[in-house]
């Protein structure tokens, strides 16, 4: 089935002209990407190398979910759910809690965040070449979709985190509306605060979900949009917002729920449960969760990621979750079953992640739409073996999250939405804790860009 796919193929040459490397074309080739924004078929080819953009390694072909799961956990060894064990130092400074501005990993993940934004926008802007306007809207709700996912994670990363009930006017990231193609110009730009980021991400996925289809084969449907609503309604503390966006993927989306928790993942094509995944062939993209996650004989380096006792504790007895994983025979690593196909697509989105936000938040809103908070909770936990809970806190919600969607991309973003702490003491006693707002949980504005853009503000903790 895997060759059956598109083949995503980039038709132009990005370079990295500032940190933020929107599309910026070869000199040599500036005459044929002027005639290729000039024809349908080249703006439609602009828009599949923008999903080719998106799943390189350095994006969500896998080093974004594992972000997330690297900031997150605590410092102790005996109190860790996840250790890094890998040689790269780069990531070793997010585990530590540690980085530096002039991190090169930090810094390709921002650019590439920064590409895709572009791409889309050039996208946009050429629209009119488009000849079919079906087309036309199609092309520009999946244009304002994956624009939508890359400026999410640069706010959750890069920024102080959104705070429910205030005025989020602390410093977000930059905003682009416009598409770049020239780079001799000056490019420097302050800035927008968190709030206005939000509003940019909203507004398209909410444009996304009007102009897509209701299924669109591999690319985003209109429930990956409005799934990706919920999760940044979720973010938001917005759980009115979250709970009808979840609910509207689960009733209306025809996705349902694998029927063991082990079909959900290591698969060439979608699945009933991906809402979205990210697309991975031998051509194009990078599984980089197997490369930090899986032994060497299932594509990985042998186990940089590996789960500590911690982790398991955490699960009741039985839960399939609880044994979704193996020991690497090379160094006794005990390692994650979830990213153990080289090519496997990422799931990015999984329809239980829907379950468990409309669940949390009908439960914080005290309603029960679409279903009650225990029963969407059971039919995850029965999904799993597990035994069904007779009473449901918040508390078991947030529990019942890493136990679903651990080493998928989700810790150090609900730490930071639930305010919670993180202990970085060696024994793990409480002695040294990191509040969720801390600037070490904070990316820094990489060195790069800093030097490109001249009206730009590092964040706290990492200079000027």
């Amino acid at each position: 089935m895997k060759a059956n796919k598109l083949i995503l193929l980039i038709i132009f040459t990005v370079f990295f002209a500032s940190c933020e490397n929107e599309l910026d074309l070869d000199p040599k080739q500036r005459e044929d990407a002027t005639v290729t924004l000039s024809t349908e078929g080249g703006v439609t080819n602009v828009l599949t190398g923008t999903y080719a953009l998106a799943a390189n390694g350095n994006a969500y072909g896998g080093r974004v979910l594992l972000y997330a799961d690297l900031l997150g956990v605590t410092g102790s060894l005996s109190t860790t759910d996840l250790r890094w064990r890998g040689s790269f130092g780069e990531l070793r400074q997010m585990y530590n809690k540690l980085m530096l501005s002039d991190n090169v990993i930090i810094e390709g993940t921002y650019s590439r965040l920064y590409s895709i934004i572009n791409a889309s926008n050039t996208v946009i802007e050429n629209i009119d070449k488009v000849k079919d306007p079906d087309k036309q809207k199609v092309m520009i709700g999946e244009a304002n979709f994956l624009r939508s996912l890359a400026y999410f994670d640069l706010v959750r990363f890069f920024a102080k985190p959104y705070v429910s009930g205030q005025a989020n006017t602390q410093l977000g990231v930059v905003i682009r509306p416009n598409a770049i193609y020239d780079f001799g110009a000056d490019l420097s730009k302050e800035r927008s605060t968190v709030d206005e980021v939000y509003k940019v991400i909203i507004d398209g996925l909410n444009l996304a979900y009007t102009n897509l289809p209701e299924e669109n084969s591999f690319y985003a449907d209109k429930y990956s949009a409005k799934a990706l609503l919920a999760r940044v309604y979720l973010q938001q503390g917005n759980y009115t917002a979250a709970r009808d966006a979840a609910n509207d993927v689960i009733e209306n989306s025809g996705h349902s729920l694998s029927a063991k928790y082990a079909d959900a993942f290591n698969h060439d094509t979608d699945k009933a449960e991906d809402v979205f995944a990210i697309q991975i062939t031998k051509q194009t993209g990078l599984n980089d969760m197997v490369t930090f996650y899986a032994s060497e004989g299932n594509g990985g380096r042998g186990g940089d990621f590996t789960i500590r006792d911690a982790y398991l504790e955490k699960f009741s007895d039985p839960d399939d979750r609880a044994v979704f994983n193996y020991v690497n025979e090379d160094n006794g690593r005990l390692l994650t079953s979830k990213f153990t196909d080289q090519f496997g697509d990422v799931p990015l989105i999984r329809l239980a992640e829907m379950y468990l936000i409309r669940a949390e938040a009908n439960l914080r809103l005290g309603t029960a739409t679409g279903d009650t908070p225990l029963n969407d909770i059971n039919l995850i936990r029965t999904r799993a073996n597990a035994d069904e809970l007779l009473t449901l806190t918040v508390d078991d919600i947030l529990l019942e999250r890493q136990l679903e969607l651990g080493m998928e991309g989700f810790l150090i973003h609900d730490i930071r939405r639930t305010k919670q702490s993180i202990d970085i003491s060696a024994d793990g006693d409480g002695s040294d804790l990191l509040l969720y707002d801390s600037n070490r949980l904070v990316f820094p504005i990489p060195l790069k860009e800093m030097d490109a853009n001249k009206k730009i503000t590092q964040n706290p903790g990492y200079g000027s």
